[in-house]
């Protein structure tokens, strides 16, 4: 009955609020297994999961992905089992393994709502909720499968529980913190981001807010905590501590510390600010390709800049003058909790970008609600004008509501026109690359190379840009084309089909000593030229069952220590590592080739070696 009146008093707003909720799902879903971002990351991943799927649970590894840089600390494998879950439930393909970030990203909407309402009004929270659903960041992030994309679903479900379990009033606040506790476990095994942010959030925020429990409440904590991390441990008990070193080493050579003091600093704000006014408007060119083109010294965008740092400051300024005027306990345990988000989470990034490292935007998914919960303290103070309070509230909020509609309009209209024209485009902000490619271009070149191979059933060889090769060839093989090994210049089969897939408009005079066009197929922002071996390159008639290889993804997943490993009494052993050593090496190489075709820099090119160690891993 009390349910019923509670409905019945706030119907208006449950109207309103379900009506936002039935945007944001609509922006998510939208085409979403066409239009799916699947490269390098997604198809490792897929690959990964799918021996579980087809042939069993227990060939699931006990760690999850690393925490970036080749062959090193491993986080839990929590990612994995999820991922496991979806594709078990809506099907073993690249969509399939997908949902489960679409399901989570779609649950976050009315979790970000109650999470607001901790803190704001009934109608602050609507416009926050509002901006949410629409933003061209959460909205990018949540239609493709990767770890750090379920990161904001999870912390935010974290929080609020956390903050429940604090409230005096609470009947069940043991409960929420096995909840919360049990989510934060979770969390810091998907993203290295969250492995240090979250705790280091959290443990001070318990010594500051001092919440009481029951000691069989913290018991059952350090239970979850052992069940949850018992695969990491087991793991290390087997293969005598070689995660844990893998840690020490990481920290014994992290970054080159290039830079002094002042200067990081400096990027890290203008980092901070972009990013946040980047989450919650959708402007995303005010942001430069690298980091050195953060300072005011660069003229480009610099009024964005600037209102983006001022935005930020304002912001801060009104959160620790409401963090010391808050009487309400309820409200400042919130306020506590977003003043530690925001320090950590920007010392974390500081540490990050002070050892050598870059910093990306999907880095920001650690900390995605915190620009949204400043946005509203500004909102507060706006609406407490009198008289005009509320307009100034709906004039602030009609602007990052136009400009998310506008990047939405952009993006969507670009994600329908890949397939159809060359399309290249500058996401760095969003995604670190030059060009949208979508699966059902994919698939259209998959059905395309097949059609050539069913002609004559000759092994298929071709060459792609190292985040493409190894995707192309998860949907070949699901055809039934097996990989033979790579496309080399050395040596040139008579009976085989050659390929390049290529963005279009790339130059291919270097195949033209060796290989005649005989087609030439155009998918919109890629092409793919099929070729013929000239008669005087030829080298050998066909490729002998001896010489064929193993895909390097597949290579690498064999390496991992699954259950079914640990059930036969297997060890990983220093052979093992030695093929693990030879994998990078081919990659290392591979993409060096990539770089110099594109005429990348010396730096640029070994970004693009990390940032491929880290696809591969």
């Amino acid at each position: 009955m009390e349910f019923t009146e509670k409905i019945k008093k706030n119907k208006q707003e449950i109207i309103l609020v379900l009506l936002l909720i039935f945007l944001g799902i609509f922006l998510r879903s939208y085409n979403f297994s066409d239009w799916l971002h699947f490269e390098i990351d997604q198809s490792y991943d897929t690959l990964l999961v799918s021996p579980a799927v087809d042939s069993g649970v227990s060939n699931l590894p006990l760690l999850g992905p690393t925490a970036g840089g080749g062959r090193a600390l491993r986080l839990g494998p929590a990612f994995y089992y999820l991922e496991y879950l979806s594709a078990k439930v809506f099907g073993n393909t690249p969509p399939g393994h997908a949902m489960l970030v679409l399901i989570f990203s779609i649950l976050s909407l009315p979790l970000f709502y109650l999470f607001c309402r901790r803190y704001f009004s009934h109608f602050i929270s609507i416009g926050l909720l509002a901006i949410y659903c629409t933003s061209l960041y959460m909205v990018s992030y949540s239609r493709f499968s990767w770890s750090p994309n379920v990161l904001p679903f999870l912390i935010l479900l974290a929080f609020y529980s956390l903050l429940r379990s604090f409230s005096e009033d609470e009947k069940k606040k043991n409960s929420w913190f096995i909840i919360s506790s049990a989510i934060m476990v979770i969390i810091t095994q998907i993203h290295f981001n969250a492995f240090f942010v979250i705790p280091a959030i959290v443990l001070p925020l318990l010594i500051i807010c001092r919440p009481r429990f029951k000691l069989r409440t913290w018991a059952g904590v350090l239970l979850v905590l052992f069940i949850l991390y018992s695969p990491v441990i087991i793991s290390d008990i087997e293969t005598k501590g070689q995660n844990l070193r893998y840690f020490i080493h990481k920290f014994n050579r992290s970054g080159n510390g290039s830079g002094n003091f002042n200067e990081k600093l400096v990027q890290v704000i203008h980092y901070n600010a972009s990013e946040y006014f980047l989450i919650v408007t959708g402007i995303d060119h005010i942001n430069g390709k690298k980091l050195t083109g953060y300072g005011f010294s660069n003229p480009e965008h610099k009024a964005w800049r600037i209102a983006a740092i001022a935005t930020l400051s304002l912001a801060l300024l009104v959160l620790f003058y409401s963090l010391w005027k808050e009487k309400d306990r309820k409200r400042k345990d919130f306020l506590w909790l977003i003043v530690l988000w925001f320090l950590v989470s920007f010392s974390y990034f500081f540490f990050v970008k002070k050892s050598g490292f870059n910093i990306y935007p999907r880095f920001f998914l650690v900390a995605a609600p915190l620009p949204f919960v400043f946005f509203g303290l500004l909102l507060e103070r706006l609406a407490k004008i009198k008289k005009i309070g509320t307009f100034l509230v709906l004039a602030a909020l009609s602007f990052p509501l136009a400009t998310n509609a506008r990047g939405l309009n952009r993006y969507f209209s670009q994600l329908n026109r890949v397939g159809k024209e060359p399309l290249s485009v500058e996401t760095e902000d969003v995604f670190p690359n030059v060009a949208r490619i979508t699966l059902s271009q994919q698939y259209a070149i998959a059905d395309y190379i097949e059609a050539v191979y069913r002609q004559n059933n000759y092994p298929v060889y071709f060459k792609a840009k190292h985040e493409y090769e190894p995707v192309i060839w998860y949907h070949l093989e699901r055809k039934g084309i097996i990989y033979s090994g790579k496309m080399k210049n050395n040596i040139i089969y008579q009976e085989a089909n050659y390929f390049a897939i290529k963005f279009t408009g790339s130059n291919i005079q270097d195949y033209k000593q060796k290989f005649t066009v005989a087609e030439i197929k155009n998918f919109g922002t890629l092409t793919v030229w099929r070729f013929i071996p000239k008669p005087e390159a030829v080298t050998q008639l066909r490729q002998g069952e001896s010489e064929k290889e193993i895909p390097i993804q597949k290579q690498q997943i064999t390496q991992l220590f699954t259950w079914n490993k640990l059930l036969a009494g297997k060890e990983k052993t220093s052979a093992d590592e030695a093929v693990e050593t030879k994998i990078e090496e081919s990659a290392t190489a591979e993409i060096t080739e990539d770089a110099v075709s594109l005429g990348l820099t010396e730096e640029e090119t070994k970004e693009e070696i990390n940032n491929g160690i880290d696809d591969l891993e």
